[in-house]
Parts: structure tokens; sequence; C-alpha cells
């Protein structure tokens, strides 16, 4: 079996060149979640290299810095994950807390029910029963209505069958486009 002397070592510069940017991307706030995926390539393409290199007897010594340096990459950029979540459940806890100081007084539930009432002249629960029984009346009417046109249908002929159909598609148009005039006219 022939050696290979550079066995990995493309691999090695790879993971290299992201170990490197991953570090000064690890210590800027902003761009930590990039110096993590890049450190994290970096390691990945490291060890894929070392173990090429391993497996054909070629130099290592490129390829393990390049892990190290992609390792510390990662870590600045683990470190300011972990501070950068501890500062943001900080100032969300702040947030949450000045909102319970404001909303105590209130008990949002009540106001809006009460205000529901006021707009509609009846409760929620009894404005969605009226709902489902009017949806439940109008399946109804819609299957029974269907099964008449249907009938209807079927006994006409097809030239018939055609211009009934052209005909609704006409006056579905029509009022298609009466609404959007009528639209515009509000706006």
């Amino acid at each position: 079996m022939k050696e290979v002397k550079n066995a990995g070592m493309g691999l090695g510069i790879a993971g290299l060149v992201l170990g490197i940017m991953s570090i000064p991307f690890g210590f800027i706030p902003c761009t930590f979640m990039m110096a993590l995926i890049l450190g994290i390539l970096g390691i990945t393409l490291s060890a894929v290299g070392y173990s090429q290199a391993k497996q054909a007897s070629a130099q290592t010594g490129l390829i393990i810095a390049a892990l190290i340096i992609s390792i510390i990459g990662t870590s600045f950029a683990l470190l300011r994950l972990t501070t950068s979540a501890s500062k943001s459940s900080k100032i969300i806890n702040v947030w949450k807390e000045k909102w319970e100081e404001e909303t105590n007084d209130i008990d949002i539930d009540e106001e809006f029910e009460e205000g529901y009432k006021e707009g509609y002249g009846g409760s929620i629960d009894e404005s969605f029963d009226d709902l489902e029984n009017e949806l439940e009346e109008l399946e109804k009417d819609l299957d029974q209505a269907g099964d008449e046109i249907e009938k209807t249908f079927n006994d006409l002929s097809d030239d018939e069958k055609v211009k009934k159909i052209g005909k609704a598609t006409g006056k579905a148009v029509r009022g298609f486009v009466d609404e959007i005039k009528d639209t515009a006219k509000k706006e």
C-alpha cells in the first residue's frame, strides 16, 4: 500500500482557518454564534483530517494545531453564549417584573369579557354557542341545496350543463368585480 504524505492535510488546513476565524468572532458579542458555527466546523474538519492522516501514517502536527485552535475558538464562543444568556434572562426578568407591577391592578380577562359584552350584547360562551348552531344549520342547508342541485343538474343535457356552468361563473366573476369596486370606493 502506497503511503500518502499529505493525507488529511487539506482538511487540517481548512480546520485551522476556521479555528483562527472563530477566535476573534468569539470575542465580539454579536458574532459569537458565527464563532460557534466556525469552531464546530473547524473541530469536525480537523478530526476527520486527523483520522485520515493517522490511517495513512502521515504527519499530524498541523492538524492537531488546527484541532486545538478550533477548540479554543469554540470555547470562547460558548463562554460568550453563556454570559449573554444569563444577561438576557436578567433583562427578561426585569421586564417581566415591570409588566406584573403595571398589570397587577388590571384583571385582563374580566376587562376583555366586559368589553365584549358591551360590544356584542352577550357573553363569549353564548356567542360561540350561537355561532356553532348557526354553522350547523348552514351545513345542513348547504347539503340539501347540493343534493337538489345535483339532482337537477343530472337531468340536464350536456349543452344545458355547460351553459348553466358558464352563467354561474359569469355571475361569480361579476360579484367579485363589484366587491372589488366597492372596496376601492371605500378606501
